[in-house]
């Protein structure tokens, strides 16, 4: 990578026979090649032309980059002297097997334009590799010069928005940011496409802009930021490198990414996910005696909506014997970002059992549809990198692993390890659901402490190889098994379990804003009294006297006490709820008088008279609000 007279970065060759790169000693690289002929390059270098040179070997997967100047220049190539010189990872390089022919042949004229032209968009349309050039600020600094390096990606990863403007993305690198470093500083940049198989050749010169955030690199799999190329000059040269190349595999790196198709499919699906869609049970699981894994595709074949790690499917569906569809809520189970959902759903018990999950054990087989629409919900991992506490019971499990696997595929892709302790108690080992592939994690993971607690150990239970203690999970346990740090801790499971690991956090000092919890039961307010921590400042709102009618009770509700479930809850009632969303309807309640606005436009408007609690708050001017609960 160099500049033209004109200061426009090229990305440009040089290649050669094995050999044909020597280091004298060791601040100093002797090329021994020539450019192609027509190559934007062949005039630029001289003496103390600042350079940037990467060293790659494609059938190994090797790399090295370097930065420097020219220093001499010789019959037979260059001689570069050292500024800075660093090993890069493998990621992104395809492997392939070189050829080399020992001269180009003849020729042909250089093409130039201010377009792509037709054989070019083919090149790039296929490409699953190109490097590009940049440039620091002018100065007199080792890191003030020329960078070029590599990307690489499925066929393809590389999109033309028209006859002059490219788009890529960037995936994890090396987190050094050379290039995005440079860009921010001078958008200027230089393009090599290769032709592996013809030795065809493709430079193009421009500007590039980083795209940091945004919907659609959230919807592209594996993606950080896009960058976008619009052109200026750009030359093919046919055939006019001396090596060709035979694929051999791409890199397992791109395992992770997904491809243009796939990202506006994600786009569509996010548009629609207020809606209700089929889905189609691909497989069934069972992961406990109580327990098993609904494997849900979609049944017209095109992409899902993401979620966050936490959040929950809202599905519908029509048991044997129920005159009208029944919506319910259940939590996502694995990891986002792959081609299905998975709900794992507890046999729930009783007299009557459970409508929905009995019609999910005992009736739902692959082939079977169910309609859904887009997952959400409140409760979902953070992004911060604070060490983690993840604490289950029971069923609460469910939100647990799609989030511990998140953070294991996370610290994959970015060598980040986030720090987990993860804490789960069951009865026994036939009630532990996920037990074996969590201790298959935690086995290969420094980064990860696993604890299993059982509280009634089965026959074929052994303590020290199917869990690590028993008892119930409490303070004591955590102040044993956690050192001393700044945590972010996720509670889920029964309303006791919660409501005493709560207290207890409280109790030594944990700030609520640590503590996120989801649970299963008829009340989910976990917080008690204030302990002095600093609070949220709350909506300006004046107080309205709420009346639940059938408790003969009033309360003062002002806007600190959240919605009116959150109200009911607070004064000890236990009103019929289920996905606090505002979405399934089971929260509505008749509203005698007063008036009442909604936090968020509920997805099921409620029937005339009736009001959703789970997220409406009184409104104000309007008098008292009187409630039949």
């Amino acid at each position: 990578g160099a500049t033209d007279a004109e200061g426009r970065p090229w990305a440009s060759i040089r290649a050669g026979a094995p050999g044909f790169v020597a280091a004298p000693d060791a601040r100093r690289l002797a090329i021994s090649a020539h450019p192609p002929v027509g190559d934007p390059l062949t005039q630029a270098i001289g003496l103390d032309t600042a350079v940037g040179l990467l060293g790659i070997e494609f059938h190994s997967r090797r790399r090295n980059r370097m930065n420097g100047r020219v220093t001499a220049i010789a019959a037979d190539g260059i001689e570069v002297t050292v500024d800075q010189s660093f090993g890069a990872c493998p990621q992104y390089i395809q492997k392939r097997q070189f050829e080399f022919r020992q001269g180009p042949g003849q020729a042909a004229a250089p093409r130039r334009g201010a377009q792509f032209d037709t054989d070019a968009q083919r090149l790039i349309a296929t490409a699953d590799t190109f490097f590009i050039a940049t440039q620091g600020p002018k100065g007199a600094a080792a890191s003030n010069g020329v960078d070029v390096s590599n990307r690489g990606g499925k066929p393809g990863f590389v999109r033309l928005e028209d006859e002059t403007t490219l788009v890529w993305p960037e995936f994890v690198g090396n987190f050094m940011f050379n290039t995005l470093g440079n860009l921010e500083l001078d958008p200027r940049a230089g393009l090599l496409f290769v032709d592996f198989e013809s030795g065809d050749l493709l430079y193009a010169t421009g500007e590039a802009r980083v795209t940091w955030d945004g919907p659609e690199v959230a919807a592209f799999a594996g993606a950080e930021r896009f960058v976008r190329f619009r052109l200026r000059e750009t030359i093919l040269l046919p055939a006019a490198l001396p090596l060709r190349w035979d694929f051999e595999a791409y890199s397992p790196a791109l395992d992770a990414t997904g491809n243009w198709r796939q990202m506006d499919e994600t786009l569509s699906a996010e548009a629609a996910r207020n809606s209700y869609r089929s889905l189609v049970v691909d497989r069934v699981v069972a992961e406990s005696d109580e327990i098993s894994s609904f494997f849900l595709k979609p049944g017209d074949g095109a992409a899902l909506p993401d979620y966050r790690p936490g959040q929950f499917l809202p599905v519908k569906l029509s048991p044997a014997g129920e005159g009208t569809a029944l919506t319910r809520t259940y939590t996502l189970s694995d990891a986002p970002g792959g081609d299905h959902y998975r709900l794992s759903i507890k046999r729930e018990g009783g007299n009557p059992p459970g409508r929905v999950s009995s019609h999910f054990h005992d009736h739902l087989k692959p082939g079977d549809e169910i309609q859904a629409m887009g997952p959400r919900g409140k409760f979902a991992l953070d992004d911060s990198q604070r060490p983690l506490v993840l604490i289950s019971a029971g069923v609460g499990i469910t939100p647990m692993i799609a989030m511990l696997n998140h953070v294991v595929r996370e610290g994959a892709r970015t060598r980040f390890h986030r720090p987990v302790w993860f804490l789960h108690g069951a009865r026994n080992g036939a009630a532990l659901a996920f037990g074996a592939h969590v201790r298959g994690l935690a086995a290969a993971r420094d980064s990860l402490t696993l604890h299993t607690r059982f509280s009634r150990p089965g026959g074929g239970d052994e303590l020290g190889v199917t869990h690590d203690s028993e008892g119930h999970i409490d303070l004591a346990l955590l102040q044993t098994l956690l050192p001393l740090d700044d945590y972010e801790f996720y509670l889920c499971g029964p309303q006791g379990f919660m409501q005493d690991l709560y207290g207890a956090l409280r109790g030594i000092g944990v700030p609520e804003a640590r503590l996120h919890y989801e649970a299963f039961g008829p009340a989910t307010v976990l917080k008690g009294p204030s302990t002095g921590d600093a609070q949220a400042e709350a909506p300006s709102g004046d107080p309205v006297d709420v009346t639940f009618a059938k408790a003969v009770r009033k309360v003062s509700w002002d806007p600190s006490r959240g919605s009116l479930l959150d109200l009911a809850e607070q004064e000890g009632l236990s009103p019929a709820f289920s996905c606090r969303s505002g979405l399934c309807g089971t929260c509505a309640v008749p509203l005698r008088s007063g008036a009442v606005d909604y936090l968020e436009p509920p997805l099921t408007p409620p029937e005339d008279g009736e009001i959703l609690i789970c997220c409406a708050t009184p409104r104000g001017g309007s008098g008292p609000v009187v409630l039949d609960i």
